[in-house]
């Protein structure tokens, strides 16, 4: 340092003074207690709208203060399924609002009640048909000079930081005036710049209000969005909730047992079912009032349709020769027939004879009656049992041949199921059987009859169905679940409330409060695909999501 002292050198003087002034405004930041930005641990984000939240035995309520206007979410507490119906009153601040239902299944509560910072107490009355309920909550507001978005805080910081720096260069400036002036040599300057500076050193920066950290850590960013905390717990807003349609279950002991799961269709009763067919080739007509429509109920015996017999033209021209023979016939004997009478009233011959010509000549008569009729006559088509129309294949006019299938007629209070087993292990006879369509609906079957005789390696099992319902519909695809293996009792969940962790683990959710879940690792046995048992992880009375739970699992 001893070259820079040297005097006369007034170059090296101003490098000197440049130096310390590069040093202050480039050195590490100065700040009082409270603000070590160094390594803490960040404290839990939570929402940043202010809530209101109020649970009952059978309410829970969530309420959004944004823009003084709450947005109100109430949900059963027992499934969180949306209540949309409900007349919802609040006491806040000696003042009573009611909510205003909205098309998307929230309430819409205008007030300025709610302005002034602090803890506000509200009373909610819910009225939902014949229930009633009286919910008590609180909501924070919190001081003006707390609520700072991201921004503004690293604006104000900003705005503190340059004014440090103006204060200090203007020091600096005004240090070196007074020692230029005053001082006799550079060394007195480059002690009192050294002064200066600790002093500067010593003094705590300055920070604006809502800014001292204290000893707290960092605070995580907040918001109304879902996040996932530090602690693996989830913040799922109730905006979220209804988007993914979240539905929640209350765990209780259940009985169980394994299935084996096979693969059938919905079939007819055979003894309960028709078909109509036409035993001649012809022209059909309607009945008066019209053609059976597909879903009409028919009685047995009730006509359906006729059909005007058509012949080709050779069988045509074999009726009229026949007709001709038989008219030819009958004129013969016609004639015989007088004269044997006229024989009879002489008494030249004996009754006998013109007996036998009569008797003939009515079998003529009958034969040709026959031959006409067939002609002419249409056929009758009636219902063979009672049902409902479920196959119309004719239209008026339409000509039909024989054994073809016009009309089919099924009793939908009988209906079968045909499933196919390739586990010869299949025992139906032996547990529970129950049919399973693809809307989630469940129908009990009782065990008919089994072939013998493998089909493509598989036996076929037919089943009655116990309670059939108009859902059900021939030819539609059923699963059909038997019962296997020993009773298993305990928690029993469907497998769509079950997720896998990145680690692999399955989890489920477990609702703590309103808005806030933790994932909890499970041990699981499959039941039947659709259901699984729980061996470990959760408990009676825990409430987890049930459905959504795949969505709620992405959430980071």
């Amino acid at each position: 340092m001893s070259i820079f002292l040297l005097p006369n050198q007034k170059g090296k003087f101003v490098f000197l003074l440049f130096a310390w002034i590069f040093w202050v405004f480039t050195g590490s930041a100065f700040a009082g207690p409270g603000h070590d930005h160094g390594p803490a641990e960040p404290v839990e984000a939570g929402p940043s709208s202010p809530r209101l939240v109020a649970v009952s035995e059978t309410y829970e309520l969530v309420a959004i203060l944004k823009d003084q206007e709450l947005t109100v979410y109430l949900d059963s507490v027992k499934d969180t399924s949306p209540v949309v119906s409900a007349v919802i009153q609040m006491d806040v601040n000696g003042k009573t609002l009611v909510a205003q239902s909205q098309t998307d299944g929230t309430y819409k509560i205008k007030t300025s009640s709610l302005s002034k910072a602090g803890t506000h107490e509200v009373i909610i009355t819910i009225v939902d048909g014949q229930n009633t309920d009286l919910l008590v909550g609180s909501i924070k507001i919190p001081e003006e000079d707390h609520i700072h978005s991201n921004e503004e805080g690293t604006s104000l910081i900003a705005s503190h930081s340059l004014l440090t720096w103006l204060i200090m260069a203007s020091l600096v400036g005004i240090a070196g005036l007074f020692f230029s002036r005053f001082a006799k040599s550079s060394a007195k300057v480059i002690i009192g710049l050294s002064f200066l500076v600790i002093l500067i050193n010593s003094t705590p920066t300055l920070a604006g209000p809502g800014h001292d950290h204290g000893d707290a850590g960092s605070t995580l960013v907040q918001g109304d969005a879902p996040k996932r905390l530090p602690d693996g717990e989830i913040f799922l807003p109730k905006p979220t909730q209804r988007l993914l349609e979240v539905r929640t279950k209350i765990l209780s002991p259940q009985t169980a047992r394994a299935v084996h799961k096979l693969i059938g269709r919905v079939i007819v009763d055979p003894n309960r079912s028709g078909l109509v067919q036409s035993t001649i080739s012809g022209r059909l007509k309607p009945p008066v009032g019209g053609l059976p429509f597909l879903g009409k109920n028919v009685r047995a015996g009730d006509i359906l349709a006729t059909v005007e017999p058509s012949f080709d033209p050779i069988d045509a021209s074999d009726v009229r020769q026949t007709a001709g023979e038989l008219d030819q016939r009958i004129a013969i004997l016609d004639a015989r027939i007088t004269r044997q009478r006229k024989l009879v009233s002489k008494n030249i011959t004996s009754r006998a004879n013109l007996q036998e010509l009569e008797i003939e000549r009515t079998g003529l008569l009958a034969r040709r009656k026959q031959l006409k009729k067939s002609r002419s006559e249409p056929e009758v088509l009636v219902a063979p049992v009672n049902g409902v129309i479920a196959e119309v294949r004719v239209a008026v006019g339409q000509v039909v041949n024989r054994a073809d299938t016009l009309f089919r007629i099924v009793d939908t209070s009988s209906l079968w199921v045909e499933a196919i087993s390739y586990d010869p292990e299949v025992r139906p006879e032996t547990g529970k059987i129950r049919a399973k369509t693809d809307k989630g609906k469940f129908f009990d079957l009782k065990l008919v009859g089994r072939s013998r005789a493998l089909q493509q390696q598989a036996s076929v099992i037919h089943f009655s169905i116990l309670s059939p319902t108009s859902e059900l519909s021939i030819g539609s695809p059923i699963k059909v679940l038997v019962e296997k293996g020993d009773v298993v009792q305990g928690i029993i969940i469907p497998r769509r409330a079950i997720a896998q962790a990145p680690n692999g683990q399955f989890v489920t959710f477990k609702r703590l409060e309103p808005e806030r879940y933790m994932p909890v690792a499970v041990r699981i046995k499959d039941l039947d695909g659709e259901r699984v048992y729980v061996t470990s992880g959760l408990k009676a009375g825990d409430q987890i999501i049930v459905k959504g739970a795949p969505l709620v699992n992405q959430i980071r």
